[in-house]
């Protein structure tokens, strides 16, 4: 059925109101208005995302944003669904939330202040465009792994730096040098991003793009090299963890004194 004029009427009026960053189904037919460019690369995260189960799961969506993806978790079942943003939406707490009679929990915070005792552990995790904005990049990551349960399941989405796979490589542009703006200053290619989360004690499974790869060429020679879009679909795999590195970035150790290297 389509939507009445009295009822486009009646949700133009709350649109205006609040800036949109997702596309959300408030009625049958009616959508918030979104950013309709971002459809494409919020497919692949939600096509990524249908493959993991979460029912019955915690389930924490890290830079929520309007909760696009939250209100999908708690559609397909998961037992709690919590989101977080260093820029609350108005517009999912004071609109969203109570229209969808959703139980979706939204907190403005930093995702540097997360830890175990916050909000706990979690089965399921979504990073989706967070990382590359990230000045601490390595960082951020223990922080969100830091959360999940052992066995869990990231989901994570970024630029990625491309073409280039020779090397683990992360490149750091700043200003007018980034692809995208000034607070887009971190970008793994795909080779650094998987190396990165394997020694921190995450395992990708799977990997899709949003664009087709880039050929080496296309990094020779340009003023700003090429990047696109990727998810990963991870697993916790803290085993994998070499204890003696682990030792010697987080804690103490005696490599310099007494030559341990093991």
């Amino acid at each position: 059925m389509e939507p009445t004029a009295d009822e486009w009427l009646k949700y133009a009026r709350i649109f205006k109101k609040y800036d949109f960053y997702h596309l959300i189904e408030v009625a049958p037919g009616i959508f918030t208005p979104g950013i309709d460019s971002l459809r494409p690369g919020q497919k692949v995260i939600l096509d990524a995302l249908a493959k993991v189960d979460v029912v019955g799961r915690r389930f924490l969506d890290v830079g929520c944003r309007d909760g696009l993806f939250c209100f999908d978790a708690e559609r397909r079942g998961a037992a709690e669904v919590i989101g977080i943003d260093n820029d609350l939406s108005l517009a999912a707490t004071e609109f969203l939330i109570p229209h969808l009679g959703s139980k979706v929990k939204m907190v403005g915070m930093n995702l540097y202040d997360l830890s175990p005792e916050v909000f706990g552990l979690f089965d399921v995790l979504l990073f989706a465009g967070v990382l590359y904005h990230l000045r601490y990049p390595v960082w951020g990551l223990k922080k969100i792994i830091s959360v999940l349960k052992d066995g869990g399941t990231l989901v994570l989405e970024t630029a990625i730096l491309d073409g280039l796979e020779d090397h683990a490589l992360l490149y750091c542009p700043i200003n007018d040098e980034s692809p995208y703006e000034g607070t887009s200053i971190t970008f793994f290619n795909v080779k650094g991003m998987v190396d990165t989360l394997y020694s921190l004690g995450i395992t990708v499974r799977e990997m899709f793009f949003l664009e087709p790869r880039a050929a080496p060429e296309a990094a020779v020679g340009v003023a700003k090299l090429p990047v696109n879009r990727a998810t990963f679909v991870c697993q916790v795999t803290r085993e994998v963890i070499h204890p003696w590195h682990a030792r010697y970035w987080d804690l103490t150790h005696s490599y310099h004194t007494q030559g341990e290297t093991s």
